[in-house]
């Protein structure tokens, strides 16, 4: 009963931020009205209602993708504070856009907004640099044997050299307005993709969610120990491979198009937890409640804040998740677990 009272309350709290997500705006329109031009207006109010919709479509589908990896992550490494960013994904999607900006030319900062002239081909090295992290850091990690030490390590390494070669490369061109561009980039919006964009960020994010789902009793094993995951019949290693591989692919995507977002993966399982309890079965369709409503009220904040300016969903996220760090660390002094 506790369990089916929290899901309702996550599904709840999650329509009522989609449909106040559609509402907010320079233009006062109800959800329903917005629905109804997305779908079947014309002209200006069309467009506008598109708009609103694909931000309100994308921020449910980043924040569902970071939360359900957050928690499998959180499974398959042991470890509470892991999350899609210890695989250093942004750092790593952020050098590609920097490559294609600065080497390419391929976008600037005009009046404030992020002009790309070939979006296609800063999204599709963003996508490449981030797949190339992850590869490289499964290769070091298989050096020891996907051990869980080794895991963390290699994503220590490989986010803290692709973290050099970014600086490296802004410092070698110094060129203000494609640094701005990639800075701005990195802030991370859910405003970016378009209104077909967002819808197949929803279907990557649906995808992921059924992929984690399916591996959730193979979860439940290995957080409660490799030793008896193995004498359940689930390789620890082989179950750590394929879910780091999900992970990077479906967040990879994601942050190529809308930028760096953190903390979601992070946050939004440990909210889960405390809601519906350990179980992978129940945790994973709760933390992707969880993480898109995280998202979406983020970005309505970011909106609401100081109009006419949009604050990016990343900026705001950032203050969120350093007050969520820091209640974890007093939580940790009061039971004494440090």
């Amino acid at each position: 009963m506790r369990v089916l009272a929290s899901y309702l309350l996550l599904v709840g709290v999650l329509v009522a931020l989609f449909l106040s997500s559609l509402s907010v705006g320079a233009y006062n329109y109800s959800p329903l009205d917005v629905l109804k031009a997305a779908l079947w207006g014309s002209g200006t109010e069309a467009l506008v209602a598109k708009m609103r919709l694909a931000r309100a479509v994308t921020a449910v589908a980043v924040g569902a993708t970071l939360a359900v990896a957050g928690a499998a992550l959180q499974a398959v490494l042991r470890n509470p504070l892991a999350s899609p960013f210890t695989l250093g994904i942004p750092q790593a999607a952020a050098l590609g856009v920097a490559v294609a900006v600065m080497v390419a030319g391929a976008g600037t900062v005009t009046r404030g907004l992020l002009d790309i002239s070939n979006p296609y081909l800063v999204v599709g090295l963003a996508f490449l640099s981030a797949l190339l992290n992850g590869l490289l850091v499964l290769f070091l990690a298989s050096l020891t044997g996907f051990s869980v030490a080794s895991v963390v390590l290699a994503m220590v390494v490989v986010s803290s050299v692709y973290q050099a070669a970014l600086a490296l490369l802004q410092y070698l061109y110094l060129n203000d307005i494609q640094t701005a561009a990639v800075v701005f980039w990195t802030f991370g919006d859910v405003g970016r993709p378009s209104y077909w964009e967002s819808f197949m960020l929803l279907a990557v994010a649906a995808a992921s969610a059924l992929y984690f789902l399916a591996n959730s009793a193979g979860y439940n094993l290995v957080a409660v120990g490799e030793e008896v995951a193995k004498t359940s019949g689930v390789d620890p290693a082989r179950l750590r491979l394929t879910t780091l591989v999900a992970v990077t692919l479906a967040v990879a995507v994601l942050v190529s198009f809308t930028g760096v977002i953190g903390f979601v993966g992070l946050a939004a399982p440990h909210i889960a937890r405390l809601l519906v309890g350990g179980s992978h079965t129940r945790l994973i369709p709760a933390s992707a409640a969880a993480g898109a409503a995280l998202v979406l009220g983020a970005d309505i904040v970011g909106r609401v804040a100081k109009p006419p300016v949009i604050i990016p969903v990343g900026i705001t996220l950032s203050f969120v998740g350093a007050a969520f760090i820091l209640a974890l660390l007093f939580r940790l002094r009061k039971y004494g677990e440090y």
